[in-house]
């Protein structure tokens, strides 16, 4: 099992992502989350092996950053999530990245998310490529919404897991896109019961 963690403001789509690629649903009235919580979805690489992505799904706001830290430890990739619609979480994933970096110095994939591409962005694309550029990763457009490249981006953090970890099968290979679905769905004790 592979564990990827979603980085990001609070609104920036992070539970919405992880619905729409798990169980292809949306809400556009997803409350915020609180805490962490997590989902795990089984992939197939050419019907033989199999592997699960444990996607856990973060807080963005402050209040809630310590507790954020604590499951930075052990992950194996990270979505650093922002909105195409708000400049200030584009600017904040800077945040994000050295929140990572200061918890973990284990150099993990990742990949940055401009979520919300269906609707008009306020930040222009060449400040996201130059920034994506500097420091080392992928950039893709999404749309939690639209389902733009939800299942894509996912699905290719994955496959650079699977071929990071699994050496002898660094052939390049098509996933068979039929999951099983939510195997489980936790929200952690300590911050159910904050509230």
């Amino acid at each position: 099992m592979f564990k990827i963690i979603t980085l990001g403001d609070s609104g920036v789509g992070k539970t919405s992502i992880i619905n729409r690629y798990v169980k292809n649903t949306f809400n556009d009235n997803n409350a915020s989350t609180v805490g962490v919580s997590f989902v795990i979805k089984q992939l197939k690489i050419n019907k033989k092996q199999k592997f699960a992505l444990k996607l856990m799904d973060t807080c963005g706001q402050e209040k809630y950053r310590s507790l954020t830290k604590s499951y930075l430890k052990n992950v194996d990739g990270i979505l650093f999530v922002f909105s195409l619609n708000d400049k200030d979480s584009f600017d904040n994933i800077i945040e994000w990245m050295n929140l990572y970096k200061s918890n973990n110095k284990k150099s993990v994939p990742q990949i940055l998310l401009g979520n919300k591409c269906d609707l008009k962005s306020e930040i222009e694309e060449n400040l996201i490529n130059e920034f994506a550029k500097n420091n080392g990763i992928k950039y893709i457009k999404i749309s939690a919404k639209n389902k733009t490249n939800i299942n894509e981006s996912i699905d290719e953090l994955g496959k650079i897991l699977y071929s990071k970890y699994k050496p002898s099968d660094n052939k390049k290979q098509d996933f068979i896109l039929s999951y099983k679905e939510e195997k489980h769905h936790h929200r952690c004790f300590l911050c159910t019961n904050s509230l």
